[in-house]
């Protein structure tokens, strides 16, 4: 799908490399981080001597039936986690047992496992990195001072978490996480933080980071440039951007260098000098200290794009001009919509909106399941689709129905090694066409999580 975003352009993406992996090795992969997780359990539960005595439910059952959570109700999912058995345990119990367990046992599982794949996939030398955040909603908790806010007339609030991820759009896998309480969100400190997280767990390699307006800062591009990485972030086109210090070209579409000196000091000389100098008060900014004459020189490219039905677009980066044109740049953030898509398909078809559990700690379990249950699907519907050859007679190109996807991981993923699952086949058989150009309207409207009782 990449691929076919990019024909028309000199960018490719590099050839996939033969893959050692099947969806049995995936599965293996997964289980085997929770058996290690479990034999140190003690690192990750919340009490004393927890998982120590002989229960129904063990460390790693609570850890994969959390994972295997759906959309039915929490009886009904864990009687088909154990495959219906009259000896099967209680809700409650599985409540007990997860309660023991620490948000940090899944968090750690999700880093373990989406880090043990390397496709080495990259569009000129660069990782593609979409960093986008998405509105959780929780169940109605006043008592979460954290979470909780009214902001209607009628006076009944709602309880949210705001997930910051950075998706590989390459491989279509989550590579990064920050959960924020909604009275705490600050997005531009969370991608600050990705970009020097991968810095420092990825030396020798180098990433274009593509956001959206709700990004743009120079804190977040200091932060790229200091790290040696890369950065593509759509700004406003007004009269309160950098616009207003800037000649702009009397033409459409246009790529100049922003070049200034950053300071947090307003003094007459830097006021006289407003293509010199860019005063940044007392705003974040984690190369200038507060009250200090220190100063940044700064430079990037402003890239101004029209679109097909007339209306432009600003772009800020700070990848080289001999490298991307502006049709490149072009491509490039229209690949960020596949992020839009990842959080449609973990809300929706993986099951991030329907929570089986009101305390918060049980919640950010379930968050980092789905994100792990997510990447499991991308990974196995990759280890299935390894060698598939396109066949010439049909109109258009096909790929994996993720909704049937999720559907044969999630009961790959709880069966038995003696039952066998042809994962490959199913998903040959349940293909849909991937018509080009195809758009429709988005609809905005107030989101409020899953109520308990539709189920």
């Amino acid at each position: 799908e990449i691929a076919q975003c990019l024909v028309g352009s000199e960018m490719c993406i590099r050839d996939r490399v033969t893959m050692g992996f099947t969806p049995d090795t995936i599965k293996q992969t997964l289980l085997g981080f929770i058996s290690s997780q479990a034999a140190v359990s003690e690192k990750y539960t919340t009490i004393q001597n927890a998982f120590t005595r002989t229960r129904k439910i063990t460390f790693s059952d609570a850890m994969l039936a959390t994972i295997s959570l759906q959309k039915d109700h929490s009886k009904n999912e864990l009687l088909n986690y154990f495959s219906f058995s009259e000896s099967s345990p209680t809700l409650s119990a599985l409540i007990q047992q997860r309660s023991k367990i620490s948000p940090t046992a899944f968090e750690s599982l999700f880093y373990s496992f989406s880090g043990a794949f390397d496709f080495k996939r990259t569009l000129k030398g660069y990782e593609l990195l979409a960093v986008d955040g998405s509105d959780i909603y929780l169940p109605r908790n006043p008592n979460n001072p954290e979470t909780y806010r009214i902001s209607d007339k009628y006076g009944i609030g709602f309880n949210m978490l705001h997930l910051n991820a950075t998706y590989n759009l390459c491989t279509q896998l989550y590579t990064d996480v920050r959960i924020q309480s909604f009275n705490q969100i600050n997005e531009y400190n969370s991608m600050c933080s990705m970009i020097d997280g991968y810095a420092r767990s990825n030396p020798d390699k180098k990433a274009i980071f593509i956001a959206d307006r709700g990004f743009c800062s120079f804190n977040v591009m200091a932060h790229a440039i200091e790290n040696k990485q890369f950065f593509l972030i759509r700004a406003r086109d007004d009269k309160h951007s950098l616009f207003s210090t800037l000649e702009v070209p009397s033409v459409a579409e246009f790529d100049i260098v922003f070049e200034r000196i950053l300071t947090r000091q307003n003094t007459k000389e830097i006021k006289e000098h407003p293509k010199i100098y860019k005063s940044i008060g007392n705003g974040t900014f984690d190369y200038i200290p507060l009250k200090s004459q220190k100063q940044y020189s700064i430079s990037f490219r402003v890239i101004r794009l029209k679109l097909s039905n007339g209306k432009t677009e600003v772009l800020y980066t700070n990848l080289p001009a001999d490298q991307f044109s502006l049709e490149d740049l072009r491509e490039l953030y229209h690949l960020r919509w596949g992020i839009e898509t990842s959080f449609r398909d973990l809300k929706y078809n993986i099951g991030l909106r329907y929570f089986h559990s009101i305390k918060q700690e049980l919640i950010l379990q379930e968050i980092y399941a789905k994100l792990i249950a997510y990447n499991f699907c991308r990974l196995v519907a990759e280890a299935a689709s390894v060698g598939k050859q396109k066949n010439e007679k049909r109109k258009y190109c096909y790929k994996i129905n993720f909704t049937i996807l999720v559907k044969i991981c999630f009961e790959f993923l709880k069966c038995s090694a003696d039952q066998m699952i042809n994962v490959g086949g199913l998903l040959q058989k349940n293909l849909i066409p991937i018509r080009p150009n195809r758009n429709s309207p988005r609809y905005l409207g107030a989101r409020t999580a899953a109520s308990f009782e539709y189920r």
